[in-house]
């Protein structure tokens, strides 16, 4: 007898794999490094669904309302990291090589990111440029497919170095990261809360609180800033409170 199942439809956590983080098997209380590392590692994975739902959707999209929502979510997403990659060199990593006192401690893991900033780039002009009627879904897949190896390399990488300054003054490092979360904390509302907590997921590695939020924090994001470009958010692979869901635009569904 032959029996056949639903093929399993494709999801966020590939083709680029995430990052197992180090909550996973250390205690991030144990020194401000771990946490660091930890939280980075989180964001990180966030990075990758966002690209892996961007890269899975690409061609199956088809009206020129849903290409514009899509394109706006690819230049959110290129932005966002970008300026997170930009906030790293020119404030986080000076920072905590003051600390440690090592000048070019973390130098490795800033060429790491011109390795694929040109190409980030590259997506962030054609998300920006491009009106639905000339899109073209095998340009999106492209640049991502040049740009992905190297950027995935890169932010695994980067949670090696990070746990790797254990050594030294926590409190000191921990200060440099809070006073850089609280810049990246001033981007746009309307655009990068909605789309981090729909690229986050509780469920990952059996169930966790990433980001740390004051209380109601998703409710004002869900009611009051994901609004704006809702349109968008429809692609993310999680609601707004971080539950996984299937990505809306995978083999031609909608």
């Amino acid at each position: 007898m032959v029996t056949t199942s639903e093929p399993t439809r494709p999801w966020a956590d590939g083709p680029w794999p995430l990052i197992a983080t180090p909550s996973k098997t250390r205690d991030v209380s144990e020194h401000a490094a771990v946490y660091i590392a930890n939280e980075m590692a989180f964001a990180h994975n966030s990075m990758l669904r966002g690209l892996n739902s961007i890269y899975l959707q690409a061609s199956s999209i088809e009206n020129p309302q849903e290409i514009s929502d899509f394109l706006f979510l690819v230049h959110a997403w290129a932005s966002w990291v970008s300026h997170h990659h930009v906030l790293e060199e020119e404030k986080m990593f000076p920072g905590f090589e003051s600390v440690i006192a090592i000048p070019g401690f973390l130098e490795g893991n800033v060429k790491q990111h011109h390795t694929f900033q040109p190409l980030l780039k590259q997506l962030l002009e054609y998300s920006n440029n491009t009106q639905p009627v000339d899109y073209r879904a095998s340009v999106v897949r492209q640049l991502i497919e040049q740009l992905a190896p190297s950027f995935r390399q890169h932010l695994s990488d980067e949670i090696t170095s990070l746990l790797s300054m254990e050594p030294y003054e926590g409190n000191a490092l921990l200060k440099v990261y809070k006073e850089c979360e609280a810049e990246a904390g001033k981007q746009d509302k309307h655009v990068v809360p909605p789309m981090v907590l729909g690229l986050r997921d509780i469920t990952f590695e059996g169930g966790n609180q990433w980001p740390t939020m004051p209380p109601l924090s998703a409710w004002f994001v869900h009611y009051l800033f994901s609004g704006k470009h809702s349109g968008s958010w429809r692609f993310l692979p999680c609601d707004t409170w971080g539950n996984p869901r299937p990505l809306k635009f995978v083999n031609g569904e909608s």
